[in-house]
Order: structure tokens, then sequence, then C-alpha cells
């Protein structure tokens, strides 16, 4: 017999085992070559589809930072002693300092809490919005303000602007004030004298009440 063929007992003629195993080495080499173009065929159109989703969505939003806002505090407190000592507290919900301005803040919500004398309650002014100048101790309020004091005085506006050290306010717009004296309504004011004294401008109209 020959190295290549061997006759099996039918007097056929078959392959050698070694040639069969070759054979089959080339077709699995095969496959796996066409299984592996496949293979990247696949990634690359997977990493296509990646690419076009990423750039068919919209960017994200980023946050854009206020240029005009340098510091932003929430729940801040201020206090000070007026002329003649007694001191004064002003709170808010949230107080925001402008790059341009440092000797202000921009109020949200602002309190001031004030003492007429020494032996006075506790007054309190509140406010939507205001600004509070910490140097010259100067609070700007506006809309919705609201003045109660302890003496039983309840004044509504929308602008009053407060010399916390002097304890003087004045508004150039219209207030309706309550107290002892009746009801009085003006186009401008101002409050002196400790917050004793109030003088109504531009025109006013009462409802006084006669002392007993």
């Amino acid at each position: 017999m020959s190295d290549t063929a061997h006759m099996d007992g039918n007097g056929g003629i078959w392959e050698p085992r070694r040639t069969l195993t070759l054979e089959a080495a080339r077709k699995h080499t095969q496959r796996v070559r066409i299984m592996r173009g496949l293979l990247m065929v696949l990634a690359f159109m997977a990493a296509g589809l990646l690419v076009y989703e990423f750039m068919r969505q919209a960017p994200p939003d980023i946050p854009q930072t206020d240029p005009s806002e340098s510091v932003k505090m929430v729940n801040p407190r201020y206090s000070g002693r007026t002329d003649d000592g007694l001191p004064f507290y002003l709170t808010a919900k949230e107080a925001i300092r402008p790059t341009d301005d440092q000797d202000v803040v921009n109020l949200v919500d602002p309190v001031l809490e004030f003492f007429r004398d020494e032996s006075a309650a506790k007054s309190i002014v509140i406010a939507e919005t205001g600004v509070y100048n910490d140097i010259d101790k100067i609070l700007e309020l506006r809309t919705d303000v609201d003045l109660n004091t302890d003496d039983g005085y309840e004044c509504k506006t929308t602008h009053a602007r407060v010399f916390t050290k002097t304890k003087i306010i004045v508004g150039d717009e219209p207030i309706s004030c309550i107290g002892a004296f009746g009801k009085v309504n003006g186009n401008a004011y101002e409050i002196r004298d400790n917050y004793k004294t109030y003088i109504f401008k531009n025109g006013m109209t009462s409802e006084l009440e006669p002392e007993e």
C-alpha cells in the first residue's frame, strides 16, 4: 500500500485520516474568518449607530451662572444699633450681593425688627423685596410693605426707605395707616421722632376717631 490510500475490506479506496483532518481544519479556519468578518461588520454598524444617536440628541442644558451675582445667602441675618444705642435686626429668606456694588444686598422677603425706645416692645416692618446698604445702614423696601409698631399702628404701602440708625422712614408712594387717631391715607409720607410722628404728604384723606 502507498502513503496516500488504503484498501478497505470491500476493495474500495478511502482517504487517510490525516488528509481528512487537514480538510476539516481548513473549513474550520474559513468559518472562523467569515465569523470574524461578520463580527467586525456588526461592530462597525453598532458604533455608527451609537454615534448617530449621540449626534441627533439635543445638547444638555447647562445651568448658566448669573455674572451679576457674586454671593447668594440663604436666611441671612444683619444686626446693628441706632444712634441712641438700641438694637435692630434684619433677616430675609434670601440675599444676593451683586458684583457691581459690594455695599448692598438684594433681599427676598426681608423682615426688620426694631425698638422705638428702651421701654417699648418690638416693632416690625416686612416686605416682599428690598435692598440693604450695609455701609450706610439704609433699607429700601418695595412691594407689600407692612409696618406694625408696638403701640398699635399698622401701615401699608409699596415703598419705604428706612434709615435704621436715625430711626426715620420715608416713602414716595401712597400709604394707608390705622391707629389710635383713626385711619389716614396719604400719597407720600415721613415717619420721624423714633417712629412716633407721622407726616402725610401730597394730599391726604382721613377718618379720625374722636378722643374720649
